[in-house]
């Protein structure tokens, strides 16, 4: 009989979900609960760590960064489902099956010194498609392109020459309107920031660099109509641990004397960055959205609070040890475009991560957000085992039921229809059930959150919950 949060650890039945399951396969999934709405015709993508080759130790010794990138295509067609998955082969990759032992990662070294060693490159944490590409990304690397359909790697992508540093991170912005990709890099030697540009018909449009105040790790940024905004935390970015041999985490340290900083600049090309001092510490994986309104720029985000805390979640949380830093929570950011003031407001008290909007007003004001969230409590009992659904005009929050030994992941939209109203849609979840060890994806009506799944298809194999995803229409 499977053990249930009653007796087990939650730290330890959250550490199972991220646990390695890599297998390739293909298959039309058949277990269903309720109907697959016929609207939904696509494909959900998604990404995350799986480590093939697994270290000595096992997985547990893994950063929560650290494993290969397995791409998982859920494609929808006329109420029916199906399921492909397949590594992202890069050099890296390759090397390491060839060698057949572990070659290292954010917090384990080489298992044996190789010749040549490609750089490390795992393409785990987010997939995007544009302009006809498909690409899985990673922010110590290059874009990885995919094939769409198949999900046979292609390799490495440079924006046709045009790269100005050694990688781009794994959160473009797509505007939904323009449909311009806008992507951003970062480095902890001079100059700091690198931003992309990448029209609707894939042609790199712009390919600029920017100093800023300190090195920081910056995983994510926003943009708005006009603008793109560049958030530097409360963490120094090291390069000479590195270097040396060292972990990222010898490298990236919290600075409880160093405010969040906030780049801001025009989108058109040649533009400088004004920059903007946050009244607190913190750090932030993920903003929501951000829009102008009458002169000012309003972002939401999840930030946390203690960054030491959360680098140090980081490298325990595989192992099931302390996860307690690892708990944003969601707040307001105004920017005052002429005076230079930045003001900040905490949201509420609640654990939130992986927040998303209905993509087609990324970077205009949108009303409706959802992310993953759990009340504030010790430990992993207080992470991501619910979604809610946000109201930007002040309306209350909506929260679906939180399942014992349940544990969601980042909340995908998507439209009814092209045209449909914002929140006419659906919202697409992977949920990890650690007392069966099975995965599912559950499609949530987005205007009845908290109502029972619409449908509930059940996996052949466990997917670990991962990190990111993104929806492509057929």
């Amino acid at each position: 009989m499977t053990e249930t949060t009653d007796s087990r650890n939650a730290n330890e039945l959250f550490a199972s979900v991220l646990r390695p399951n890599p297998v390739e396969s293909d298959y039309a999934i058949s277990k269903v609960e309720g109907e697959i709405p016929r609207e939904l015709n696509g494909t959900l993508y998604r990404n995350g760590p799986n480590q093939k080759v697994a270290p000595a130790g096992g997985a547990a010794g893994l950063h929560l960064f650290d494993g290969d990138g397995l791409i998982h295509a859920f494609r929808f067609e006329d109420g029916r489902a199906s399921y492909r998955g397949r590594f992202a082969r890069t050099d890296s990759f390759l090397r390491e099956q060839q060698e057949g032992v572990y070659l290292g990662g954010l917090n384990l070294p080489s298992e044996r010194e190789i010749e040549s060693p490609p750089p490390s490159a795992s393409a785990n944490t987010n997939v995007v498609p544009h302009a006809g590409r498909l690409f899985a990304l990673v922010e110590n690397a290059p874009p990885f392109e995919m094939d769409p359909s198949t999900l046979e790697s292609k390799g490495f992508w440079d924006y046709d020459g045009r790269m100005l540093g050694s990688a781009t991170t794994a959160h473009p912005k797509i505007d939904g309107r323009t449909g311009q990709m806008w992507i951003h890099g970062y480095q902890p030697v001079e100059p700091y920031i690198q931003l992309y540009c990448v029209e609707p018909d894939g042609s790199v449009s712009l390919a600029e660099a920017h100093d800023a105040p300190w090195p920081s790790m910056m995983h994510d940024f926003a943009i708005t109509e006009n603008y793109v905004i560049f958030p530097v935390g409360s963490m120094h970015f090291d390069l000479g641990p590195l270097a040396e041999g060292g972990r990222f985490a010898d490298a990236v340290k919290g600075r409880d004397d160093r405010p969040q900083q906030f780049g801001i600049r025009s989108r058109e090309p040649g533009s400088s960055v004004q920059w903007f001092e946050a009244p607190s510490v913190g750090f932030m994986f993920h903003p929501g959205n951000a829009y102008e309104r009458d002169g000012r720029i309003f972002m939401d985000a999840c930030t946390y609070e203690d960054p030491q805390g959360l680098l140090d979640s980081l490298v325990e949380i595989r192992a099931g040890g302390d996860s307690g830093g690892f708990a944003a929570h969601p707040y307001l950011y105004e920017f005052d475009l002429a005076s230079g003031a930045c003001k900040e407001t905490k949201l509420s008290d609640i654990s939130a991560e992986f927040p998303r909007i209905d993509d087609r007003l990324v970077g205009h004001e949108n009303r409706w957000g959802y992310a993953a969230t759990a009340e504030p409590r010790e430990g992993a009992d207080g992470l991501f085992q619910r979604i809610t659904k946000y109201d930007r005009t002040g309306g209350p929050s909506v929260n679906r039921e939180p399942v014992a030994g349940r544990w969601v992941g980042e909340p995908i939209f998507v439209p009814r229809a092209a045209d449909a109203e914002e929140d006419d849609g659906f919202v697409l979840n992977l949920v990890h059930d650690a007392n069966e060890d099975r995965s599912a994806i559950e499609v949530l009506d987005a205007r009845a959150i908290d109502a029972e799944p619409l449908a509930r298809l059940w996996l052949d194999e466990r997917v670990p919950l991962g990190f990111h995803g993104n929806w492509m229409p057929a």
